[in-house]
């Protein structure tokens, strides 16, 4: 294959990691209105790092290029953006 190939594979799978951080940002959404009506705070510590240690697990058992602590830093960025809809 040719690198516009390869390109063109990576712009295929953007659009599916889209859709689902969306899917994912909605979840969030909805447990933000469960938090705000139970008055529990929107950050909570100990579910992201049980969140972050899980999948630096998944991504040693998956064996890709990416490192466990690539892993857990994309799914860092990824709760403090998604934190965003929840509040």
């Amino acid at each position: 294959m040719e690198i516009d190939d390869w390109r063109k594979r990576i712009d295929d799978l953007n659009g599916e990691l889209i859709a689902l951080l969306n899917r994912r940002a909605v979840f969030a959404a909805e447990i933000g209105k469960i938090k705000k009506a139970k008055g529990l705070p929107v950050f909570d510590a100990g579910r992201e790092e049980s969140v972050l240690a899980r999948v630096a697990e998944m991504a040693e058992s998956a064996g890709g290029p990416l490192s466990p602590e690539s892993i857990s830093n994309i799914f860092r960025s990824i709760m403090e953006e998604t934190r965003k809809v929840e509040e």
